[in-house]
């Protein structure tokens, strides 16, 4: 039993400001319709120092994370309107959150289980009840994996925003003249609305190809190209190439 002066959980509607993290580190969303565990785990995963927020169901997680999208969420596979499965499908063909990671909790240790949260695109996955030093343990080793693999975008295999701030970095410390391309797709959105999130995935995809191609075919080596998220590229060109490599981008996507 709780204290009465302890408060309540935060829910997905109780979001902090960005500038307010809580916790003070790495953001989390918990997933659980148990509000003792939910409860538990918020105050776990807090004290570990983490920024935490809490949803009851899949529906109200989804919708947070797509308000807010967290580093990692923790979620519990059996829960009413929208469970474990669905949401973690749903985080991962929302280009918002495509690259969340997950850890999913479950009552049952079923092989079958643990086959289908890995080929939906789960990151790690735990049984309970569960141990709470392993428990900070898996939530390290996965949120250090995705650390290590940010600087490339997920969706594109082209440079993230990290590569890409780098990249500009070392350009204007070197002091050669560079030129920066920004490449967005018209009415995307309208798109994906209409096609659905896998259809607009594969636009993405294509996209990258068709940059790729046509700065290869204008400016060889001397070229940078990344994903910075979305249907946002950035092209990184010598100065004296940079309309001709924008104009072939555009009459190799028409």
């Amino acid at each position: 039993m709780t204290d009465p002066e302890t408060p309540a959980p935060e829910t997905a509607e109780q979001k902090p400001p960005d500038d307010d993290p809580g916790g003070g580190g790495e953001s989390l969303l918990v997933v659980d319709d148990d509000p003792f565990i939910a409860r538990l785990l918020e105050i776990e995963l807090k004290a570990a120092g983490y920024d935490v927020r809490v949803a009851s169901d899949g529906e109200q997680a989804l919708a947070a994370a797509q308000e807010r999208p967290p580093q990692l969420v923790l979620a519990d596979v059996m829960m009413p309107n929208m469970d474990g499965f669905e949401l973690t499908r749903r985080l991962r063909q929302d280009p918002r959150t495509a690259t969340v990671s997950v850890i999913m909790l479950t009552a049952r240790g079923l092989s079958a289980d643990k086959l289908e949260g890995f080929a939906i695109g789960a990151d790690d996955y735990i049984v309970k009840p569960f141990d709470t030093p392993e428990l900070l343990a898996r939530i390290r080793g996965v949120l250090n994996r995705a650390s290590d693999t940010r600087s490339l975008s997920p969706m594109t295999g082209l440079a993230g925003n990290i590569a890409i701030e780098d990249e500009i970095e070392r350009r204007v410390a070197s002091g050669d003249p560079f030129a920066v391309l920004y490449v967005d797709l018209d009415r995307f959105k309208a798109y994906n609305d209409r096609y659905g999130f896998l259809r607009g995935d594969e636009a993405i995809r294509e996209t990258a190809r068709v940059i790729g191609e046509a700065t290869a075919q204008i400016v060889g080596a001397d070229t940078f190209v990344g994903h910075a998220g979305g249907d946002d590229f950035v092209v990184v060109v010598p100065p004296e190439h940079a309309t001709v490599t924008a104009q072939q981008i555009v009459q190799m996507f028409d």
